[in-house]
């Protein structure tokens, strides 16, 4: 088991995980990662932003793992 911190960032302000999670391997690391950006652009969203880049940063005691993006486009043509 390792220890695996995942730092959120969102346009340009960044959540640093100082706790971390006990985890197998990376590739539970980045199942996590992932999980973890679809609950952060899902708050997000719902606070009303509609054009921004999401990220989860991944390290670990000896540094980054991985990382994970995504991109949210979206336009409102009209409200009815």
């Amino acid at each position: 088991m390792a220890r695996y911190y995942f730092d959120f960032r969102s346009g340009g302000t960044v959540s640093r995980d100082e706790d971390g999670v006990d985890l197998p391997n990376a590739v539970a690391a980045h199942q996590t990662a992932v999980v973890a950006l679809a609950d952060g652009i899902r708050d997000i969203v719902f606070e009303g932003s509609t054009d921004l880049q999401f990220g989860v940063e991944v390290r670990d005691d000896i540094g980054r793992v991985l990382d994970v993006t995504a991109r949210l486009d979206s336009k409102i043509y009209r409200k009815q």
